[in-house]
């Protein structure tokens, strides 16, 4: 009766090795983003106001430099309406107002322009007076 004992060392597989050193690696990236992000990544946010002055009311959207929209709001005729807690989204911001899903006026800023207007942009009465004159209403 022959009684062989094989070596008890084992060797760790070297893909499961490389899995094993990649997953670390991911979880430190990932903890340290989570806290940049909790330090001081916030987000600002401001309060846009949309001094609407044409004859119907229109959804006002801002487009960033990349442009991903993030909507406003309705802005109602004639009126200043102000939408809070927008997120600052740039350097760069496009205002887009649609009267039922037709953009009716486009005006492109700078962040440094929007703040010394007092982050207010006004839409001209003759934005959507072709409309008007259609018998929209």
């Amino acid at each position: 009766m022959n009684a062989r004992v094989d070596e008890t060392t084992s060797q760790a597989d070297p893909v499961v090795r490389g899995i094993a050193v990649v997953t670390v690696a991911i979880t430190i990236v990932g903890m340290l983003a989570l806290v940049r992000a909790a330090v001081g990544g916030r987000v600002d946010h401001v309060t846009v106001r949309v001094d609407n002055r044409a004859g119907l009311a229109v959804q006002v959207d801002a487009l960033d430099a990349f442009g991903d929209r993030v909507g406003l709001g309705q802005a109602d005729a004639r009126t200043l309406t102000s939408f809070q807690e927008i997120p600052d989204i740039g350097a760069r911001w496009t205002l887009v107002a649609a009267y039922g899903g037709r953009e009716v006026y486009r005006e492109t800023l700078t962040r440094t322009a929007l703040a010394a207007g007092n982050w207010t942009v006004t839409i001209p009465a003759s934005a959507t007076s072709a409309l008007e004159r259609a018998g929209f209403q």
